[in-house]
């Protein structure tokens, strides 16, 4: 999902509200399966709600199902979602 939606945004040029709606179609799909499917849907509405990249949501989502929040981060609109907490000088 990680790979597909950078496909999506810099070789087909999607926008955000067309990545989540591509996503989310495929996550509604009874046909498809997805590894850590619950993650995946909570990464697709992290990024939904917030400024964050879909790759960063991503990662707070699987840090938050492996049992190990806060995702740490650098990057300051990465910390402002649910899960993460920015690493300070």
């Amino acid at each position: 999902m990680l790979e597909l939606e950078w496909v999506l945004r810099s070789n087909f040029g999607f926008d955000k509200a067309q990545i989540i709606l591509t996503l989310s179609s495929l996550l509604a799909t009874s046909e498809l399966s997805f590894e850590s499917e619950t993650a995946v849907e909570v990464a697709v509405e992290l990024f939904r709600q917030h400024k964050a990249d879909f790759s960063d949501c991503i990662h707070i989502a699987l840090s938050h199902a492996a049992g190990m929040a806060p995702m740490w981060t650098f990057d300051r609109t990465t910390s402002r979602v649910g899960g993460a907490t920015l690493l300070s000088d």
